[in-house]
């Protein structure tokens, strides 16, 4: 867990702007969930507003067109 946070507040250092609509992020989005390797890999990390994260998280498959989430299997 500590090593995930060390990770996560890098990248959100990194990322300030949420990288869907450009505001403030607050949040990162997991891209291909957060299970196994998939939750320290930045290459599936997320920088994104509140907002952001719930559109997409409510509408998978306009997330999985536009780039913001991957498939899980």
């Amino acid at each position: 867990m500590k090593m995930y946070r060390q990770v996560r507040d890098e990248y959100m250092r990194s990322n300030p702007k949420c990288e869907v609509c450009n505001n403030d992020a607050s949040d990162l989005h997991h891209k291909r969930g957060r299970v196994g390797d998939y939750y320290t890999d930045i290459k599936h990390f997320l920088s994104v507003c509140r907002s952001c994260h719930i559109k997409i998280e409510e509408n998978p498959e306009w997330a999985k067109r536009f780039g913001y989430s991957e498939n899980r299997l």
